[in-house]
């Protein structure tokens, strides 16, 4: 599991990618991907990336059109993003996460 910290602009393309190791034999084709952004582990989720698996990587995402049409109020929120199929998880990272709300997408 990686522990980062990041800064997402409202407004603008954002995205994480998390690869398998190269010495690995693991793929990734039977999970689906889920990261989801929150003020506090209990709270609404605020935003919700979406997710590209692939074989050996899953990338994470969300449009600066998208995140700028949810007018979020900046500051330190939190992450977690997994893989998971019917029969595991697998918890990939987590962190606090920056939301700047940069004015000039909104309206």
């Amino acid at each position: 599991m990686v522990e980062q910290d990041l800064t997402l602009h409202a407004g603008q393309d954002f995205d994480i990618t998390y690869v398998v190791p190269p010495d690995s034999d693991m793929t990734l084709g039977q999970y689906k991907g889920a990261c989801k952004i929150r003020k506090r582990p209990y709270d609404n989720m605020i935003l919700e990336l979406h997710s590209v698996v692939e074989s050996k990587q899953v990338r994470f995402f969300i449009s600066g059109q998208e995140s700028a049409e949810k007018k979020i109020k900046g500051g330190d929120y939190i992450y977690d993003a997994f893989l998971y199929n019917d029969e595991r998880w697998l918890k990939l990272g987590q962190g606090t996460i920056t939301i700047v709300s940069d004015i000039s997408m909104h309206e």
